[in-house]
């Protein structure tokens, strides 16, 4: 009968407003799930019944007729489609380190039962080998780690800074990871020799430097005067006052005052252990790489900053060393390219790794996977794995923060209204019909 057609409509009507109040129902129970993205339903409408196609105008000469749309009667509405809101949640602050927020687009990847996935809920932890993963399921964060050389060591680049393996993998840090030591290959020295000082007269500075092993070694400079403007410059170790380090630095002044030669002079690493061997000490300052110590007593360019002759007190000192002891792992950072940076008992602080983060051409298209993962789809694209601000200059991480729910409930319980007001209108109209059938089946009686 005809009036099947009302039912049907009224019933697909009723259906599709179910399917959109279970994704309104899904966002408003995700409104506190972390990085969740909102869904929409959108409608499309049923196949038409046509009845007729319609004409064009048929004119003639003297008559005619106009044309004829065509006849067609709807057969209800079906769920279109049910498209992801990707827009921005807002940051949370929480100050755990390991918990990530992202700003811009992409996802951090994870690795799970060899399966790639994808997610925006940075709520991360270290397990018990050092595994970054999610602290929920497990997953393994991709990223990567430092190289190591042939015996594990990490290599560092010729400014000292730990090198990055750009190949991608599971996140780990050793919970026994070390800061290594750091030779000495610098000393400052500034302050004033008295210029009324006697032929003779000694001054001295003394300096805690650091051999190869983070052994730490008192490092004493003795100048004495020799001639107006002169001084002969030795270095003695250890409380050593006849054996001095190498050969004798002769420093002049100009006349007025500021350092004429040398601004700086580089003291070898063998001499230093010929020193150290000479009081009955192990020779321990590399001197095969070699690590050479460079004593700079006044920058070229600022001589009033360094060494200086002028009629007043002695006050002559070493100014600072660039050596550090070993240290241990205190607590961890991320900056907003990813980095993991470590903080060390030493007073370093370190590169260890660095979280990466994927992009896709239609993230749309992804599927969701449960526990706020997605995976590819065909109509995803692949990923493009880079890093954020380097690779990715619209996107970056936040760390000690967490990315909320994009839900908005103003806008959830607007639709919830008008999807019940819809579904009431659309029950009436099976009511309706269900009494138009009672009358037909009447018309025998």
């Amino acid at each position: 009968m005809a009036l099947i057609r009302s039912l049907t409509a009224g019933t697909s009507s009723l259906r599709a407003h179910q399917q959109r109040m279970d994704v309104i129902s899904n966002n408003i129970a995700n409104v506190n799930t972390l990085g969740y993205k909102g869904s929409r339903a959108t409608f499309a409408d049923q196949f038409n019944q046509t009845f007729a196609l319609g004409s064009s105008p048929n004119a003639i000469t003297g008559g005619g007729i106009g044309g004829i749309n065509p006849l067609q009667i709807g057969l209800g509405v079906r769920v279109g489609a049910v498209n992801m809101d990707f827009s921005q949640g807002a940051i949370q602050t929480t100050n755990r380190a390991t918990d990530l927020a992202m700003q811009g687009d992409g996802f951090f990847m994870v690795e799970r039962n060899g399966q790639e996935l994808f997610t925006r809920a940075g709520a991360f932890s270290f397990d018990r080998d050092g595994y970054l993963v999610d602290g929920s399921t497990g997953a393994y964060v991709q990223g990567y780690n430092l190289r190591t050389d042939a015996n594990g060591l990490v290599v560092k680049d010729t400014n000292g800074t730990n090198v990055l393996d750009r190949a991608l993998t599971d996140v780990q840090i050793s919970p026994t990871f070390k800061s290594a030591p750091r030779q000495t290959q610098n000393v400052g020295v500034a302050g004033n020799l008295n210029a009324g000082a006697d032929v003779g007269d000694i001054t001295n500075s003394s300096i805690t430097v650091v051999d190869n092993q983070g052994g730490e070694h008192v490092f004493r400079l003795e100048f004495t005067k020799t001639a107006a403007d002169t001084y002969d410059l030795d270095l003695y170790i250890d409380g050593d006052t006849a054996n001095p380090i190498g050969t004798t630095t002769a420093v002049t002044f100009n006349p007025d005052g500021t350092l004429n030669t040398p601004t700086s002079f580089t003291v070898n690493a063998a001499d230093i252990n010929t020193a150290l061997t000479t009081i009955g000490s192990s020779p321990t300052f590399d001197a095969a790489t070699p690590k050479n110590m460079v004593i700079t007593l006044a920058d070229p360019s600022d001589l009033l900053g360094g060494l200086t002759q002028f009629a007043a007190q002695d006050t002559v000192s070493a100014t600072g060393q660039d050596g550090y002891a070993s240290g241990d792992l205190e607590r961890i950072s991320v900056d907003q390219t990813g980095k993991i940076i470590g903080a060390f008992t030493n007073g370093q602080a370190e590169l260890l790794g660095q979280v990466v983060i994927a992009k896709f051409t239609n993230p749309g298209g992804l599927l969701k996977q449960g526990s706020n993962f997605f995976s590819v789809s065909p109509n995803s694209g692949l990923p493009v794995v880079g890093t954020a601000v380097e690779i990715f200059p619209s996107t970056s991480i936040a760390g000690g923060a967490l990315e909320e729910s994009n839900v908005d409930l103003t806008e959830q319980f607007t639709d919830l209204i008008s999807t019940q007001r819809a579904f009431e209108a659309a029950s009436r109209t099976v009511t309706i019909s269900d009494q138009f059938l009672q009358e037909i089946n009447q018309l025998k009686r």
